[in-house]
């Protein structure tokens, strides 16, 4: 405490001070430390003159600190005395160990009673929904802050891009905000298996609202998309083959900045993963006609949230949706579908005759890195279809069927090889099985022979 805050008690030993006394000088300083940034740093020191009480006086400066140290304790948990449940889920927060309660809800954390609530503190008690992500990006879009925990701070500017933040500058606060998709007092890190915004979990996530038919309804958008995902090749590369690289919500429509892709784009979103297709539909006939607007690119083909494994019957159904029977551009489809089934169908089978055959004969492994060089030929021939290149398809698709075939006759020639080697063996066998039954009878014979010679002289 400062001399200034003291005089009513100036020269009285700290022994002699009345009990009232005593506790004016211990709220005096609790008042100084809470006006002061550095805490119990910025405690003024007691400074009583008289040199006989030295002793007494440093010992009734400890026990003030203890005292403010105890107060400190109950000002940090005195939120939880009425709200307990909230304390048990934000001790899991990443917040937890950043800030306390009145960082965004404001009050006086030290008060026991309703004065904790007063709006004199700063009380703002559940902040609005309109200013939860400017609330959030008073420390998210803060670099100085962010810096420490190498977090991004263009969240809420991204955020404000979204269709869910422009239509909340608009007023509309049934849309996503902050706390909808990472919680509110028990907020964790995406790489924790329990988080809304961990991988498996995203869909969850944004099926709360994309999968309510009342809500969805007033956006006219449709409420079957995140059980259309569940079922696609994502959705069960994701949920049930737990595939790191598989895609999420947010992978295709993006996190903060969350908007449908448009027109014109969606082959670049497809192209984060399928590099290699999305090179290959821009040097074919379909990149005009996309450019121009006039097809959905990849979704045309392939769906949208209800992607299905693509197989060759594309090209039976999809392609006639814009192309007539005798049309080129369907000729060419077929032929597409030809080269590949055969292609496939003839990997399939050296696949299987390898897989057979090495149960019986280890050393026909040799042929398998054969059989892979083929089987990269037919994987590269797989996003060249979108080029529409027949010329190209085929010649990889040969070369992948001349390689499959070549290790088919391969694994022949070793299962001839061995039925000879087994023919062989058996052969050996029965001349083995012969010689000794020869020897035997001869054996026996002669033993017989000497029996009747020695049972004539006998």
């Amino acid at each position: 405490m400062c001399r200034r805050h003291s005089d009513s008690y100036r020269g009285v030993a700290p022994r002699d001070l009345p009990v009232s006394g005593k506790i004016t000088i211990i709220q005096r300083n609790q008042e100084m430390l809470r006006s002061f940034p550095g805490g119990l740093a910025a405690l003024c020191v007691i400074i009583i003159p008289d040199p006989s009480v030295m002793r007494t006086r440093m010992l009734f400066t400890v026990a003030a600190l203890a005292v403010l140290v105890q107060i400190e304790a109950r000002a940090e948990e005195s939120c939880s005395t009425c709200h307990p449940d909230v304390k048990t889920e934000y001790a899991e927060s990443v917040h937890a160990k950043e800030f306390s309660c009145t960082a965004c809800h404001g009050g006086d954390a030290a008060a026991v009673n309703l004065e904790a609530h007063a709006v004199t503190t700063g009380y703002i008690g559940r902040p609005d929904r309109k200013g939860v992500p400017a609330l959030c990006a008073s420390c998210h879009a803060d670099p100085n802050r962010m810096k420490s925990f190498a977090l991004p701070t263009d969240q809420y500017a991204q955020y404000q891009t979204s269709r869910h933040g422009m239509r909340l500058a608009q007023g509309d606060v049934r849309v996503a905000i902050c706390t909808d998709c990472h919680g509110t007092h028990r907020i964790l890190r995406a790489q924790e298996p329990t988080s809304p915004t961990a991988r498996r979990n995203v869909l969850t996530t944004c099926a709360r609202c994309h999968s309510d038919p009342t809500l969805m309804a007033e956006y006219d958008l449709p409420a079957d998309q995140a059980e259309k995902f569940r079922h696609s090749v994502h959705g069960v590369s994701l949920l049930d083959e737990e595939h790191p690289s598989a895609p999420t919500c947010a992978t295709c429509h993006g996190a903060h900045g969350a908007t449908a892709p448009q027109v014109g784009s969606i082959r670049a979103v497809c192209g984060h993963c399928h590099s290699r297709t999305r090179e290959y539909f821009n040097q074919g006939p379909h990149r005009k006609p996309a450019d121009e607007g006039q097809m959905p690119e990849c979704v045309s083909c392939h769906g949208y949230h209800d992607t299905a494994e693509p197989d060759r019957g594309l090209f039976d159904t999809t392609c006639q949706g814009c192309h007539s029977v005798d049309s080129p551009a369907l000729v060419a489809a077929q032929k597409l579908k030809t080269l590949l089934s055969r292609t496939q169908e003839a990997l399939e089978t050296a696949a299987a005759d390898l897989a057979r055959e090495q149960a019986l004969s280890p050393a026909v492994a040799r042929y398998r890195p054969r059989l892979q060089q083929a089987r990269a030929n037919f994987m590269e021939a797989l996003p060249l279809q979108h080029s529409l290149a027949v010329d190209r398809v085929d010649d990889l698709t040969r070369s992948a069927r001349s390689m499959a075939e070549e290790v088919q006759a391969s694994i022949h020639g070793a299962e001839q090889e061995s039925q000879l080697r087994y023919l062989a063996l058996a052969l050996a066998w029965l001349f083995i099985l012969f010689t000794v039954g020869v020897a035997y009878r001869y054996r026996r014979q002669r033993q017989r022979e000497r029996d009747h010679a020695a049972s004539r002289k006998g």
